[in-house]
């Protein structure tokens, strides 16, 4: 039974905004640690691909696990493994022990830091069918989103201003100690127990949760939406950083307050989304931020004037923003609690999984084709992502 309990509610959120700055500051310093070690864009793109690969090879187990076990502790046990997966690399960054002579190492945390994530981020969404009633899943659903983008927002600033005056290091280690606080407030989160009856073997609650996916077209819809719609974050996370380095020439700090816009952009969407929901129907505008985010995108590789590149990537954020607050409260909605976090392993395999292999994609172009050349590319095939979508995704296109 769900008990809503406002100060639990209000407590639960100020630990998902620490975990969700910490994820954020981790996967932007890691990228631009990587640039730091190796002279090309190949090595950072592999070092952000792994750092989502576990989401393939665990995401439905940790789904299974949500749904078995109290997802607070699930939850908790993660993120003491994004806190090591941060704070040991910085550790030994710090020592001049990890530097471009075994830059590798950078795997290894990148995969743990993975796996981690791999359980938190459907968590921090199943969760809330333990925190709030039914009738207001969409309406948490939204406001956790717009946390989550606020933490990109700002993450990239307080790592570069970090950046600006201390080591890598020293940025890796603050990520880690922010990872812990956030764990350490969760502790204090009170979720009555339910013991969970008869709850199928794991091979049996995977068929479940998929049956569910296949039966009910609105949230297989709303997955692939997620997966066209997040196509564009890889290229826009691993090769904005660096060309705002090398063609934009900008500083370390000037370099976060440019992806600060980004994520500005996104958490505008988020917020005015909750504007839009009332006056326009939710899935067709969900088609068209696609259309839009590649539209902007592409616009930064063809334009190098920095007013004009950060004005196209906060409007690009801005329906990006929007996007990702629509889909995964209409697949909330949709989906009864004891499968949340079994589908919303699905949602998150999708949101964060997709940047990575994307950014693998269009980091490996940059042997074939220029920095600028690659961005406007990659916007170039999110449009047309977004005119499949439009055609083929009826249902969600008439979803209100």
């Amino acid at each position: 039974m769900n008990l809503w309990n406002k100060n639990q509610d209000k407590v639960y959120y100020i630990s998902a905004f620490f975990g969700l700055v910490a994820g954020n500051m981790f996967n932007y310093s890691i990228v631009i640690f990587s640039h730091s070690l190796a002279d090309n864009e190949s090595f950072a793109s592999q070092v952000f691909f792994l750092a989502y690969l576990p989401f393939l090879f665990f995401s439905f187990r940790a789904g299974y696990y949500l749904d078995k076990f109290p997802r607070k502790w699930v939850i908790a046990l993660s993120q003491l493994l994004t806190f090591s997966s941060s704070f040991i690399p910085g550790l030994l960054a710090y020592n001049g022990i990890l530097d471009s002579g075994n830059k590798e190492i950078l795997y290894i945390f990148a995969l743990t830091n993975g796996l981690g994530l791999s359980f938190t981020m459907p968590g921090r969404f199943a969760i809330l069918g333990d925190i709030v009633p039914q009738d207001k899943i969409s309406k948490a659903t939204v406001f956790l989103n717009v946390m989550i983008l606020l933490g990109f927002a700002i993450a990239p600033i307080i790592a570069g201003t970090i950046r600006e005056s201390y080591s890598y290091g020293t940025l890796l280690m603050t990520t880690g100690l922010i990872y812990l606080t956030s764990t350490l407030i969760l502790l204090t989160v009170y979720i009555p127990f339910e013991k969970k009856h008869n709850h199928p073997h794991r091979k049996q609650a995977f068929q479940e949760s998929l049956e569910f996916i296949k039966d009910k077209r609105i949230v297989r819809e709303a997955l692939v939406a997620m997966f066209l719609g997040m196509m564009i974050v890889g290229p826009v996370q691993v090769l904005v950083p660096e060309f705002g380095k090398k063609v934009l020439e900008l500083s370390e700090s000037q370099r976060g307050v440019m992806m600060g816009l980004l994520g500005i952009g996104l958490l505008s969407g988020s917020i005015g989304s909750t504007w839009l929901s009332s006056r326009s129907g939710r899935g067709a505008f969900v088609m068209l931020a696609i259309l839009a985010s590649g539209v902007f995108v592409a616009m930064v590789g063809i334009n190098q004037d920095f007013g004009f590149v950060v004005s196209y990537l906060y409007f690009g954020g801005l329906f990006l923003g929007a996007l990702t607050s629509f889909l995964p409260s209409i697949i909330q909605e949709s989906t009864p609690n004891q499968l949340r976090g079994r589908v919303m392993s699905f949602f998150s395999l999708i949101f964060l999984l997709t940047p990575a292999v994307s950014g693998l994609i269009y980091g490996g172009l940059t042997h074939i084709f220029s920095l600028t050349m690659t961005i406007s590319i990659a916007g170039g095939v999110t449009i047309l992502l977004g005119i499949f979508g439009l055609m083929a995704l009826k249902d969600l296109r008439t979803y209100r």
